[in-house]
């Protein structure tokens, strides 16, 4: 939906592992989240460094089951998040604050972010902070988000080989996790005739792919949420002033992004504890404990 035109100041490239793609069953937690802000004056000039950039990056032990696809793609797993928060009311307190800090009108960019990570990321906001929490920039208004999907496919002609290819629509935005429907039918088994047109390749608009398509190699730390970050802001840049235009009429207010689901309600948690201090720990001796409990049922009677 296209908006009034808005000089947005501020680009915040936002990214999230999770431990799996959401589904009827299944309701993903964020295991890593960054925040990479940059001034969209510097993020319109192409072939330029873009020196000046305040980040965020957290990670989270997850409370509930971690699929082990996503964690063998983002390296993440209950192994090495063991000492890690979960994501409670400090996270929503570090996330605002660092929002706080920026220029507005502050925009939020992620890669698919429309049906992935801005939901998420609200549900997870609301489930600890209540339905009427918003995030909100230093002047109190809200802070913006837009999805770089349909802007790279808008902008194909410049993302793309020169080769002719099928454009592909609709895009999972979870790289690895989900291709089904990445590529056309394949035709390689029906004969050729002058009735049968060869082969055509689908376009896919997963994020490694365009970056390759427009720097000719994969991007650093893919699958990592800062890497990924950073591949995001590459592309825009690229795009140019371009970019900035399109964004100023194609965001939304961050706070009315619609769920894909509700997480339980979190009750603030104590900043001093951590998951695993809470998980119950079986008794070496359990043996000689159940003895003394009914020494001690005996006793009593």
């Amino acid at each position: 939906m296209t908006r009034r035109p808005l000089l947005l100041s501020t680009l915040v490239f936002l990214d999230l592992e999770t431990t799996g793609l959401p589904s009827f069953s299944f309701k993903p937690e964020i295991t890593e989240l960054c925040m990479l802000a940059a001034s969209r004056f510097a993020v319109e000039q192409p072939r330029t460094p873009i020196r000046v950039q305040n980040k965020l990056t957290l990670c989270f032990r997850p409370v509930r089951t971690m699929n082990s696809i996503a964690s063998k793609i983002s390296g993440l797993n209950i192994e090495n998040l063991f000492h890690q928060k979960d994501f409670d009311n400090t996270a929503v307190t570090l996330i605002q604050n660092f929002l706080t800090r920026l220029d507005p009108p502050v925009c939020l960019l992620a890669h698919n972010g429309n049906r992935f990570d801005f939901p998420l990321l609200r549900a997870h906001i609301l489930g600890i902070c209540g339905p009427d929490y918003q995030l909100m920039d230093c002047k109190g208004s809200p802070i913006l988000c837009a999805d770089t999907l349909p802007m790279f496919m808008e902008f194909k002609s410049c993302l793309t080989s020169s080769s002719p290819k099928k454009i592909l629509s609709d895009d999972s935005g979870v790289d690895s996790m989900n291709t089904s429907g990445e590529t056309s039918q394949d035709t390689s088994n029906l004969p050729v005739s002058q009735s049968t047109p060869k082969k055509s390749t689908a376009t896919s608009f997963h994020l490694g792919d365009v970056y390759t398509r427009v720097f000719g190699s994969g991007h650093a730390n893919a699958h990592n949420a800062e890497g990924d970050c950073i591949a995001v802001m590459d592309i825009v840049q690229h795009i140019g002033i371009e970019a900035m235009d399109w964004l100023q009429t194609h965001y939304n207010d961050f706070n009315t992004i619609k769920l894909n689901f509700n997480l339980p309600e979190q009750k603030p948690s104590d900043p001093a504890v951590f998951p695993y201090q809470n998980q119950p720990v079986e008794s070496k001796n359990k043996p000689v404990d159940d003895a003394a409990k009914k020494l001690e049922a005996i006793q009593i009677d």
